[in-house]
């Protein structure tokens, strides 16, 4: 089983349930995801304070898509797929660097390229006929920059992201002040043995938080926490305790500066603010096969340093928070092997209280119109 048309998915939630368990392990499956979500969906590969020089690059593998990100001498951010075009060596092995030259230069035979992705120079080219250096570039990928985290998208005919999240941006901004003047404090990454999916559903949803987060339910008082849902971003929510067993909230600050927000944007990246804290963090879950997922986890701050607060933030993540999430996937993993277990009733009431698993059906109703789509565009 790996094809859309053998089950039915119900646009009701109140009424639904999940996408079936094979759609969590299958080889074939995750194929087609790779064709549909990943290779035709916007992808957060980092901030603009990650390249902030000319010649400094970041290389990224979507899934199985090597792809260079980088800044050119004018400023601006561009990005191409990472593969020479003479015999598709990857052209930068390294995740971040600098070029240290004006040119790309690949390590297998020495093809260099500018960073406009034009071939300037192939060793010995005079000698072969036919051959002409300006009929060969890199191939480029589409760049967004939005509120200084860079998207970038294989899809050239993808609708642009800003319209789509401008309005989920703008009102996080409204809370965290401007998201490009900050830089990267601290990241760390946790290799699941999962499916990414299985991790989105568990960041998407709290009913799980009182049995298995007891800081968590703590620090957030659950009686304000609200979820909501847009065509591909979610917003969830709530008023935190200055004194609880995550960690110390300053005293004196109003509601809004205790307000723990999780902002999801479609597919596989969310934005967190943490209350109290001057701190901004990314949770990025990249797929890397059918039941392997890498959690990336990237604290950026105005100064690029971790403050007091922020340092508690993001031990807390690190040692009870994280760890906790990642035990849970892992064995709801399993379970999706089960032979007793086709697909889950979504918990989703009328009132869509803290509890309601609304976001989560959100989440796998994109999902689900993506992979029957084949152009990847629902």
């Amino acid at each position: 089983m790996s094809e859309p048309a053998e089950y039915t998915f119900e646009d009701d939630p109140e009424l639904a349930s999940t996408l079936p368990g094979f759609t969590y392990w299958d080889r074939d499956w995750f194929e087609r995801e790779k064709r549909r979500i990943f290779r035709r969906n916007w992808r957060c590969v980092g901030h603009v304070s990650d390249i902030p020089d000319a010649g400094d690059y970041l290389a990224h593998r979507l899934v199985d898509q090597p792809v260079m990100v980088l800044r050119a001498p004018d400023g601006d951010i561009r990005a191409f797929h990472n593969v020479c075009k003479h015999r598709a060596h990857v052209l930068l092995g390294e995740e971040r660097g600098n070029l240290g030259a004006p040119l790309i230069t690949c390590p297998y035979h020495a093809w260099a390229y500018d960073m406009g992705g034009q071939l300037r120079a192939a060793p010995h080219c005079e000698h072969i006929r036919g051959f002409s250096r300006s009929e060969i570039r890199l191939d480029p990928v589409r760049v967004e920059v939005i509120a200084g985290f860079i998207y970038i998208n294989l899809n050239p005919d993808a609708p642009p992201l800003l319209p789509e999240i401008a309005p989920a941006m703008d009102r996080f901004q409204e809370l965290c002040g401007d998201l490009a003047g900050l830089r990267r404090a601290a990241s760390v990454t946790f290799d699941v043995a999962a499916n990414w999916k299985n991790v989105g559903d568990n960041l998407l949803e709290c009913y799980h938080c009182h049995p298995a987060h007891k800081a968590f339910v703590d620090l957030v008082d659950m009686d304000t926490y609200r979820v909501e849902t847009e065509p591909l971003w979610s917003w969830q929510g709530g008023i935190c305790r200055p004194r609880n067993l995550a960690y110390r909230i300053p005293d004196g600050l109003d509601d809004a500066e205790r307000e723990f927000v999780t902002l999801y944007i479609w597919p596989d990246m969310a934005f967190t603010r943490f209350a109290g804290s001057g701190s901004v963090a990314t949770f990025v879950f990249e797929a890397l096969g059918p039941e392997e997922t890498r959690q990336v986890f990237t604290v950026y701050t105005p100064s690029g340093e971790l403050d007091p607060v922020s340092s508690d933030i993001y031990r807390y993540f690190c040692d009870v928070l994280g760890p906790e999430d990642v035990g849970l996937v892992e064995s709801v993993q399993q379970g999706l092997h089960s032979v007793s277990y086709d697909r889950g009733r979504f918990f989703v009431d009328e009132d869509r209280s803290w509890f309601s698993e609304h976001a989560v059906h959100h989440f796998h109703a994109l999902v689900d119109r993506h992979m029957r789509s084949p152009s990847g565009n629902p």
